[in-house]
């Protein structure tokens, strides 16, 4: 329906006009217009306020003006962040983070609380990774009134109070959790991963090129080092120069593992990138009982024969396979192939650490078929590249060289050796001195694939790099703040698990981000509320240990209600 004027001309020639309501019809195929109503002369409905008057009368029927009339005294001023910093400061307050870095804080002269800045770049590390100039910007999109008073140098003098206190630091969280995560420390696992930086890396000594494991060989980085223990917990961290090698990094560790973490009898597991034979003497020289990844191209010909060799081999479960054997009997079948060796000198290496060493194979029928597949198709992908280029290419392009002989300027597929290959189809090998089943080396060795997702954590949900900062004190702590925040994640993921295997934390805490403080002017009054929490996201307040907050978080100032229940 809609308002129509209709004219009409009086016989002296002057013009009347009418107001009408009028609605269109679909009548036989046709739109035809029907009068509701006739409202009158339109110069008697103008006079005064009369049109205003019935507009204002029919308005009070209409749903849409209903609404607007409600809403005419209320202003929406804000809309922030407020569900995730509740979780995780719970998480804080649990790992006892919070009185650990109040207790150092209370020896400084410090007027401005760092340890509540500190906790705000960690929520920035697991909510919105950027920056601490980002992360200055970043809390104005937060509901947390404790940090409304945080200034950009307020972050980088907690960065400062980080470092200054990090090895007390580091070792009170250590301890604190082996108490939380009820840890047992009996088997400590270690890798590393590498960092870009990106800045004026000429300003500090860590920045440096080295072996990049992201493949960014034309930038500076540094080398992290993450410890951690059988369950997945992160224990402690390292941070070295860029081209710190991945065995020096490791004898660090297994330094500071005992003299400052004061950890008594463990099993160190480790990768194959930081085994040498000096490696493995220095740990048996100081007692430590170890499980490593061998690199088995790095075998000799003949170890690579006796130890990968198909016999042996046990079921271990469905697909699984493994084999253990003792260095001693390999070391005596090497010296028999080789023909030489004494049995006297034999007995005398048996009788060694290194002739008490164990080695145990690992064999995956599924990888096997797989890895199988990949080398004849690796094979086809040679033979066509043969074909179609000169021997003068395969010198320059080494690629694949290996693969191919080349003798007076003419190529060849190197059969031999792809099958050779063939050897390592399916498999990994370990060697160790710990007195443990050999299934149980296994699946500690396995345990290793835990530190590779949480440096995928560091490195993508938390964006541990590109590294900005230039000081080398800011970028330890940096790193320090990371490893913080990877300590909530890990706790939240494994309080989800305890509730239901299926739990996902990232879907979780999707859920949680949804839930915000919005802000409201009602007339003369403001009030702060959060919004309704979805489906799912209370189990994130049930693996914390808190309670949901309240609907209403602010009505006035005496009771702004901060996210803090300190």
């Amino acid at each position: 329906m809609f308002a129509r004027v209709k004219r009409f001309k009086n016989k002296d020639g002057s013009v009347r006009e009418y107001l009408f309501i009028v609605e269109n019809k679909w009548v036989n195929g046709k739109v035809r217009q029907r009068t509701v109503a006739n409202l009158g002369r339109l110069d008697n409905i103008l006079e005064g306020d009369r049109i205003d008057k019935l507009i204002e009368s029919i308005a009070k029927y209409a749903k849409r003006q209903q609404i607007i009339d409600a809403c005419k005294d209320i202003d929406a001023l804000f809309s922030k962040g407020y569900g995730p910093v509740v979780v995780f400061r719970k998480i804080w307050q649990k790992l006892k983070l919070d009185k650990l870095f109040y207790k150092y804080l209370s020896e400084t002269e410090k007027e401005v609380d760092l340890v509540e800045a500190i906790f705000a770049l960690v929520c920035n590390r697991l909510m919105a990774p950027s920056s601490k100039r980002g992360a200055h910007r970043w809390k104005e999109e937060v509901y947390e009134p404790l940090w409304d008073k945080y200034q950009l140098h307020h972050f980088y003098r907690a960065l400062d109070f980080l470092q200054d206190n990090k090895e007390r630091l580091e070792k009170e969280i250590f301890d604190n959790t082996r108490d939380i995560f009820n840890s047992k420390v009996d088997i400590v696992m270690f890798d590393t991963t590498t960092i870009s930086f990106w800045g004026d890396s000429d300003k500090n000594s860590l920045a440096a090129y080295g072996y990049a494991k992201n493949k960014r060989f034309d930038l500076k980085q540094v080398v992290i080092g993450l410890i951690m223990d059988r369950d997945g917990v992160p224990l402690g961290h390292e941070v070295w120069p860029g081209n710190t090698s991945d065995k020096k990094a490791f004898k660090e560790v297994i330094d500071k593992i005992r003299k400052k973490f004061s950890v008594g009898k463990v099993i160190l597991v480790c990768d194959r990138g930081m085994v040498s034979e000096e490696i493995i003497s220095y740990l048996e020289e100081n007692g430590y009982e170890y499980v490593l990844g061998i690199k088995m191209r790095s075998l000799s010909k003949i170890r690579k024969e006796i130890l990968l060799r198909d016999e042996g081999f046990e079921k271990l479960s469905r697909n699984i396979y493994i084999k253990e054997m003792k260095e001693a009997d390999v070391y005596r079948e090497e010296q028999i192939r080789l023909k030489k060796g004494k049995e006297k000198d034999i007995k005398e290496y048996q009788e060694s650490p290194k002739g008490k060493r164990r080695w145990v194979v690992y064999l995956n029928k599924l990888v096997e078929k797989e890895d199988q597949a990949k080398r004849e198709y690796f094979q086809k992908i040679i033979e066509r590249k043969i074909e179609f280029s000169t021997a003068k290419e395969w010198i320059i392009k080494n690629g694949y060289k290996k693969y191919v002989i080349i003798k007076d300027m003419e190529i060849e597929l190197n059969r031999k050796r792809i099958e050779e290959d063939e050897l390592y189809d399916g498999k990994w090998v370990l060697i160790s001195n710990s007195a443990l089943p050999a299934k149980n080396l296994v699946f500690s060795y396995k345990s290793l694939s835990q530190i590779e997702r949480h440096f995928r954590d560091l490195k993508s949900e938390l964006e541990i790099g590109p590294i900005y900062h230039y000081i080398e004190r800011r970028i330890r702590a940096h790193v320090f703040v990371c490893f913080l925040a990877l300590q909530i994640k890990v706790y939240l993921t494994r309080k989800l698990k305890e509730i239901d295997e299926e739990l996902s934390y990232t879907e979780i805490i999707r859920k949680v981000e949804e839930i915000k403080a919005v802000r409201f002017r009602v007339k003369e009054k403001e009030i702060i509320m959060r919004t309704e929490l979805p489906e799912g996201a209370h189990l994130a307040f049930k693996a914390a240990g808190c309670a949901i907050p309240p609907k209403i978080l602010h009505t006035g100032e005496e009771n702004l209600v901060p996210t803090s229940t300190r």
